[in-house]
């Protein structure tokens, strides 16, 4: 064989073999695609009933709630008119606090007006992924986690620490003191 016959063969080999891997370059798949997951976990569920939460019992074990003054008989018959607020952190009309409707962007009353607090629905060591934005505290700037402990939102650092505790004060709506003593509070 010539050396141009050579180099046409070898020409065509490479142009054959370029053609055989570019068959598939829109990376169509000719296998069938996989059978799609259950949408729902299956299995049985079990439910069993709670103890009633006693309130005498709930308001003398929560520290950081606030609760509205006590006013004696005789301040009550002199003050017929006088509105009383109260940051009951949990009325006995509430639903339970769950983790979903948690999840999101939460403007934070602190520090500065433009805090953010974001709670992700993402597990993450002591709960859920959490992180503030343009929050002058440097309290506030250590939550790397957050979790709900009974009728608590509870923000943690990257130690397990807690940093704050908020109780819901209304719809969209939580409020608490940071480990420092400090008022905070969430709202949408």
């Amino acid at each position: 064989m010539g050396l141009k016959t050579s180099l046409a063969i070898l020409m065509m080999a490479i142009a054959v073999a370029g053609c055989t891997r570019s068959t598939n370059a829109l990376n169509v798949s000719t296998r069938t695609p996989p059978q799609p997951l259950p949408s729902v976990p299956s299995g049985n569920v079990e439910t069993t009933q709670l103890d009633p939460i006693s309130e005498t019992a709930d308001a003398s074990t929560s520290l950081d709630a606030p609760t509205a003054p006590q006013v004696s008989s005789t301040d009550a018959s002199q003050e017929v008119n006088t509105e009383v607020a109260s940051l009951n952190t949990n009325p006995a009309n509430t639903e339970p606090l769950t983790h979903e409707p948690l999840a999101g962007s939460w403007n934070v009353a602190s520090d500065s007006s433009q805090c953010r607090a974001i709670l992700a629905f993402t597990k993450w060591s002591g709960g859920y992924r959490a992180t503030t934005l343009r929050c002058n505290s440097p309290e506030l700037s250590t939550v790397t986690a957050w979790d709900v402990k009974g009728s608590r939102v509870v923000l943690v650092d990257g130690n397990g620490s807690q940093v704050a505790s908020l109780g819901s004060v209304g719809s969209e709506r939580y409020a608490g003191t940071t480990a420092s003593g400090k008022p905070i509070s969430f709202s949408r």
